[in-house]
């Protein structure tokens, strides 16, 4: 075979060597894409739970009750829930009031910021929160919940000598149920929660409900309260009546002039008022004759 023959098989030989050699090397080495793929996993995640959260403003120090809220005084945390009534910027608190002590870290809330517990938010300028004993049969088997509309109905067996007067009337048309036992409407989203211990899941039959009565009508309930039986009759949800109420006092329009005077039972039943009985007086008793001075001695001598 000629040498040079030889030379070039060897060379190819020697390239093929490398070839392989270079092959086995790529092959031993970690791969690197994965590498880069794990490490960017944990990143990408962070960032999407960072998406997830919401700002909440929390106090960033100490606030005395009464204090002005300022721009120093607050801060953003990214939480994955925000709490209702909560805030997420802190030009929207800036230059109110707290009404009582938040102590640093905490959520400022609208319950610190508006005076007032959540009935007095529940209700509108004009209505009053009046409380009514309930059972199972006045509150329609206990199943009024709040935001329900009824109508306030009186029961009066009156007895007048021998017989007995027994009378059933509208007292309060559609007016709105704010609480039901331990559950009450929230002013901010409206839903009924519950009042009690989340940890006793002991249900508790209702004993009282707390109604939304129009402020001239707040003696009217009153009265009817102490004058008889009170029963709920649920309205229909197609009467729309939240709306109504919302858009135009329909509810005073319906009581009429008597909702803004104060009203007696015989009133409030229908009956006409007795008439004062007339006081007799008589004229004193004068005697006759003519009176007579002697001295300090005074005498009546008939004429």
């Amino acid at each position: 075979m000629n040498s040079k023959v030889l030379m070039v098989f060897a060379g190819l030989l020697l390239l093929c060597a490398g070839v392989v050699g270079y092959l086995g090397m790529s092959v031993g080495k970690p791969v690197e894409p994965a590498a880069r793929i794990a490490d960017v996993a944990p990143a990408a995640a962070s960032e999407a739970d960072k998406l997830q959260r919401t700002p909440v403003v929390v106090a960033s120090r100490d606030l005395p009750a009464l204090a002005v809220i300022g721009k120093d005084d607050l801060s953003v945390e990214m939480l994955r829930t925000a709490p209702a009534g909560s805030y997420p910027k802190p030009e929207d608190l800036i230059g109110q009031r707290v009404w009582v002590a938040i102590p640093a870290g905490s959520i400022v809330s609208a319950a610190v910021v508006e005076p007032g517990g959540p009935l007095a938010r529940t209700i509108r300028p004009d209505e009053r929160a009046m409380a009514i004993a309930v059972d199972e049969v006045v509150g329609g088997g206990g199943f009024v919940l709040p935001g329900d509309y009824v109508d306030v109905m009186l029961f009066v067996q009156d007895p007048q000598g021998t017989e007995r007067t027994v009378s059933a009337q509208v007292v309060l048309p559609g007016v709105r149920v704010i609480t039901y036992g331990e559950q009450i409407a929230v002013a901010s989203d409206g839903q009924a929660r519950n009042a009690g211990d989340p940890k006793d899941k002991t249900p508790r039959p209702p004993r009282t409900a707390v109604l939304a009565v129009p402020a001239e009508a707040a003696a009217r309930l009153m009265l009817a309260s102490q004058a008889g039986s009170l029963r709920l009759a649920v309205r229909s949800k197609d009467e729309n009546l939240y709306e109504k109420d919302q858009q135009g006092r329909y509810l005073q329009a319906s009581l009429g002039a008597s909702g803004s005077q104060s009203i007696t039972l015989e009133q409030l039943l229908g009956r006409p008022r007795p008439a004062p009985a007339m006081r007799q007086v008589s004229a004193p008793a004068v005697d006759a004759g003519i009176v007579v001075y002697r001295g300090t001695t005074i005498t009546r001598e008939a004429h």
